[in-house]
């Protein structure tokens, strides 16, 4: 027989206390529970003798507080007795006589059927335990289903029973759900699976596989990162294996990431020494968890250095403009001055363009005329334009940080053709083959993703001005 330090705890103490305890009502608490209707007085009076219908408004008050019925003595209610015999009693002598046991389940019986409510039997077992096994597929932790069945309870006014056999009835549900698992487990992995999962528990050198792989980032570093990239590679064949098999399970996610915080819990030697088809589980769980936060870390790194960069090429484009336009007003009184020669009265028809060139370098030096020159007989530069310019200075950070990013991941979209998806796999694989995309064929990138305006800066043009190539 099961001795109460073996059974499982289900309920906390608070818990146990805000269920079974007692009531203990203050002033506002014993008004609104104590405060009895014509009928529920009606059934108290019927009581014979005075200490038999003081205790029947007590229980009253305490189930209509509780839906529970308790045995209590005199001394523990002291205050509940003394605002009943005030209210209904008043006057009345008053003796602190014990209530027999007919006495007490005869209210009981009286209480409960004047709420609707059915005393709990033996015959009410099956169903509570059928409740119990539905609920443990969705969440297992010993509370919840607790919580749970007393709801199941009140919903069917159903008083409930006894702490014990709630933990009894969670603990049996609880097993019923390990070995369901477990047989699932031994008819749905085979040998190659049950080896890869080993693999994260074999030590390598000091830290195994498993320890390394709860390791987190500290920061979205080009070395963090790499380390997460691989954290992932490792566990993507066992995210496969997770990600079929554990719908074969009926793994709720609640429960998949529970287990999974028990691989993250317990140690290697811990995750060892359990039952096998207990530690594949954790395991299969943790895999599938694990590399989907990897995956994460890794489009949030991906989301920081885009917008880092972003906002970097930004500022440079417009540090580049304002400096070309700053540029551009300190020429321009100079470049007034030397316009005024053509129309200076003072220099007469027959100067010869030598002596006017002379005085032009007098306004501005000759080089500088040459390059202010140079600069004016062409077109400015755009901002679009001086954007690309600042992107193609960040060319080296975009090919460390980003470029491992987008091939690591399996990105996808709403709409599977689209060719920026269609995009990213050409430049994934050709990555992959070691080349640049600069040695592949034009033809070979989708036309959409190469915008008109965008064009003279994404690709090569002949001397013909037709494109060859990114």
């Amino acid at each position: 027989m099961t001795t109460k330090s073996e059974r499982l705890t289900v309920l906390s103490d608070a818990e146990q206390e805000a269920l079974y305890g007692l009531p203990d009502f203050d002033d506002a608490q014993r008004l609104e529970y104590l405060a009895l209707t014509e009928t529920e007085l009606a059934l108290a009076s019927s009581r014979p003798g005075l200490h038999a219908q003081v205790y029947c408004i007590l229980q009253i008050g305490y189930f209509k507080a509780k839906h529970a019925f308790f045995r209590f003595d005199w001394s523990e209610v002291e205050h509940d007795c003394a605002f009943v015999l005030s209210r209904y009693f008043h006057g009345e002598s008053f003796e602190h006589k014990p209530i027999s046991k007919h006495e007490h389940y005869t209210q009981r019986e009286w209480i409960a059927d004047l709420f609707g409510y059915r005393p709990w039997a033996a015959e009410f077992l099956a169903q509570l335990a059928q409740q119990a096994a539905q609920t443990v597929r969705r969440d297992v932790m010993p509370g919840f289903i607790a919580a749970e069945l007393i709801v199941w309870l009140n919903e069917h006014k159903i008083i409930r029973p006894g702490y014990t056999t709630l933990q009894e009835l969670v603990s049996e549900a609880l097993s019923a759900e390990r070995r369901r698992l477990a047989g699932l487990l031994s008819e749905v992995l085979d040998e190659s699976a049950k080896a890869a999962l080993g693999r994260l528990l074999v030590r390598d050198d000091t830290l195994s596989q498993l320890a390394a792989l709860k390791q987190d980032a500290k920061d979205f570093g080009w070395r963090q990162m790499a380390r997460e990239r691989e954290k992932r590679a490792t566990l993507e064949p066992l995210h496969r294996i997770a990600k079929a098999l554990l719908p074969k399970l009926g793994v709720s996610q609640q429960n998949l990431l529970y287990y999974a915080s028990l691989a993250n819990f317990y140690t290697v030697h811990d995750l060892r020494n359990l039952k096998a088809d207990q530690t594949y589980l954790y395991l299969l769980c943790y895999a599938w968890v694990r590399y989907r936060q990897l995956s994460d870390n890794l489009v949030d790194a991906m989301a920081y250095h885009m917008k880092q960069l972003e906002d970097e090429s930004s500022a440079g484009a417009k540090q580049s403009f304002v400096a070309e336009q700053v540029r551009r007003q300190q020429d321009t009184p100079q470049v007034g001055r030397l316009l005024s020669l053509y129309i200076d009265d003072s220099v007469p028809d027959p100067t010869p363009f030598g002596d006017v060139r002379q005085r032009a370098y007098k306004i501005m030096p000759r080089d500088t005329l040459q390059t202010t020159a140079q600069r004016m007989s062409v077109k400015p530069v755009s901002k679009l334009a001086l954007h690309w310019q600042a992107v193609d200075g960040l060319a080296e950070r975009i090919r460390r940080h980003l470029r491992p990013l987008y091939v690591a991941l399996d990105l996808a979209g709403t709409d599977p053709g689209s060719p920026w998806l269609v995009a990213l796999a050409w430049a994934k694989d050709v990555f992959a083959k070691q080349q640049r995309l600069s040695q592949r064929p034009l033809a070979e990138c989708p036309a959409a993703t190469l915008p008109k305006r965008l064009r003279p800066y994404l690709l090569t043009f002949d001397a013909d001005g037709k494109p060859t190539g990114l």
